[in-house]
């Protein structure tokens, strides 16, 4: 995938995560990707006129921060359960923006439930292939990395 894609990825993930929870995200692609038993992974699954899945990476406290935005609490007030909801919430928006892009507006794709990965599913599952896209952001110095896996290519 090409870098225009890559910045359009940036600003659906900006904009999408604006909307959803009032964060900034910014892109960040001089720094490594986050070492996943740092942090939480949400995959959400697609198929249609291509298949695949996105996932997003994101530590524990902008995740908080993402999760107290979303629900209009207190970060002290943000149950784990909140978390993993969040996470799943933003994957499958991010996703549902970024498919019609790529796809093309007329195009259809079905969306599998959001799932949580533990750090040793992330590890198979994000790196025992290359991503289509790896996309490196950060919000207040907090990163978020999103991957696309493109298939039927």
């Amino acid at each position: 995938m090409g870098n225009t894609h890559k910045m359009v990825l940036s600003k659906i993930v900006s904009e999408s995560l604006e909307k959803l929870a009032f964060m900034f995200f910014m892109s960040d692609s001089f720094r490594e990707p986050i070492p996943f038993q740092n942090a939480v992974t949400a995959e959400v699954s697609f198929t249609g006129i291509f298949s695949g899945r996105l996932a997003v990476v994101m530590t524990e406290h902008a995740l908080k921060e993402l999760a107290a935005n979303m629900l209009g609490i207190d970060n002290e007030d943000v149950e784990q359960s909140h978390l993993h909801d969040a996470l799943k919430e933003a994957a499958n928006i991010i996703c549902g923006n970024w498919l019609p892009v790529i796809g093309g507006a007329e195009a259809v794709f079905h969306l599998d439930a959001p799932r949580i990965l533990s750090p040793s599913q992330s590890v198979i599952v994000l790196t025992g292939s290359t991503p289509s896209a790896l996309e490196k952001m950060s919000a207040d110095e907090e990163p978020c990395d999103i991957y696309f896996f493109r298939e039927d290519i």
